[in-house]
């Protein structure tokens, strides 16, 4: 699979995941720290 269709789908997995969390009234804060300090860096590298 091409990286950009994994990075595609690392994203909606984890929005999918954040959304799950959300309706159950809990939080995920170190996924969270770890997802949003990844994120740059994918975007990053897909735009290079």
């Amino acid at each position: 699979m091409p990286q950009e269709n994994q990075s595609n789908e690392f994203y909606a997995n984890c929005m999918s995941y954040f959304e799950s969390l959300r309706k159950q009234g809990k939080q995920d804060f170190a996924f969270e720290d770890e997802f949003f300090y990844t994120m740059p860096a994918i975007s990053e590298k897909l735009l290079n």
